[in-house]
């Protein structure tokens, strides 16, 4: 059956604090010194994933200028563009309104110098601020997927709407979930959450005109940006956001405690993906805790074959 294809832009965001006692351990290094990130997945993306180093010094015939390279694999057989910009938020001084763009095609994996900096180590500057260097990235990425894949649940303009037509406060650790474009408060849908969650449904059904905090919830037990990313995928599934491998677990976590069970679906298929030798016995962990069944099939099969 031929298969349509249909062009997906996902939004692309990443905030790198790097301490400024790393930066200086590197400062004088004669050779190719770097600080690499963690490695990040994109979940709806499978098989995707990328990740930074930031060279305090340059590297190569760019001695002298600090450089920040941006690698991304694609997977197989996929092209993914990618449409971002690279700056230094510096809090309301220095760097920030100094913003590079990139843009960049992708069809294997390989990696594009995005920036590159005179003046990390001049003070006057101001780019470490209070003992790190933050830098931001902001953008797309932009896929062709089957559009048969492509037509999913999809509410994010919902979550960008500011109208009045949110009713109901998710506090974690006292603060509310913080919607991510605006940095400013703001609540969810009820209908959202129960169409996705059994566990938020049979919450709402249980509740009366008089039951004390009607329309706030406080989750405990997880971080908060795994609360706020977990939400976030309730609303759209074209969203990328960085998940490092235990990011990816403690939100299956997520998904099995509040029977949430497409997404938790998604994220068993997803960490699938990622047994290895080094990550099985982790995993098989998981999977009981989370009564992930085909997961621990998977590991335990892993674990069989390579003894």
């Amino acid at each position: 059956m031929d298969l349509t294809l249909t062009k997906v832009k996902t939004p692309f965001f990443y905030t790198w604090k790097i301490p400024e006692s790393q930066i200086q351990r590197l400062q004088n290094n004669s050779f190719n010194g770097f600080i690499f990130s963690e490695q990040f997945y994109v979940l709806n993306l499978s098989n995707v994933k990328y990740f930074f180093e930031f060279y305090p010094n340059g590297r190569n015939e760019n001695r002298g200028k600090s450089e920040i390279y941006f690698y991304l694999d694609p997977g197989k057989d996929r092209q993914i563009e990618a449409r971002f910009k690279v700056f230094i938020d510096s809090g309301g001084g220095g760097d920030n309104n100094n913003s590079i763009k990139c843009n960049h095609v992708f069809e294997s994996f390989e990696r594009i110098n995005c920036r590159k900096m005179k003046h990390l180590f001049n003070s006057e500057k101001k780019l470490i601020v209070n003992g790190f260097l933050v830098i931001k990235v902001e953008g797309t990425l932009k896929v062709k997927k089957d559009a048969l894949e492509n037509r999913i649940f999809d509410n994010g303009n919902l979550w960008e709407q500011n109208n009045g037509s949110k009713n109901f406060t998710i506090v974690v650790g006292g603060k509310e979930i913080q919607k991510w474009s605006l940095n400013s408060q703001c609540q969810v849908h009820k209908n959202i959450l129960a169409s996705e969650s059994i566990a938020f449904a049979n919450f709402f059904d249980s509740l009366t005109p008089d039951s004390p905090c009607s329309n706030v919830v406080e989750i405990t037990g997880y971080p908060h940006h795994i609360v706020e990313t977990a939400i976030k995928f309730c609303y759209f599934r074209n969203f990328v956001v960085p998940l490092t491998f235990e990011d990816a677990i403690l939100l299956l976590q997520f998904f099995d405690e509040y029977k949430i069970e497409l997404l938790k679906k998604q994220f068993e298929e997803f960490l699938i993906t990622q047994i290895s030798v080094t990550t099985v016995t982790r995993l098989g962990q998981c999977a009981i805790k989370c009564h992930a069944k085909q997961l621990q099939e998977r590991c335990d099969a892993f674990y069989y074959s390579n003894r």
